[in-house]
């Protein structure tokens, strides 16, 4: 079973040092009260994903204020 969540990218940054990337997302708020926002909101209202991202054209994929989907699906 896979289970549904939407997260706004909140941070995305460049390290100079490595040129990795570190990107923080967090669940959608209800600052955009659409009828799909407040059922996320109700399911996940806070929480965070942060991730390393080594590969630069992976972290130039997310743009801060932007939303996106993340499935959890099990590993069979």
């Amino acid at each position: 079973m896979t289970v549904r969540a939407k997260f706004t990218c909140q941070y995305n940054k460049i390290d100079q040092e490595d040129g990795g990337a570190t990107v923080i997302f967090h669940p959608v708020t209800t600052n955009l009260p659409s009828e799909e926002n407040l059922t996320f909101w109700k399911a996940t209202p806070a929480g965070n994903i942060t991730l390393q991202i080594t590969n630069p054209q992976a972290s130039e994929q997310f743009r801060v204020g932007a939303d996106y989907y993340v499935d959890f699906t099990p590993v069979a």
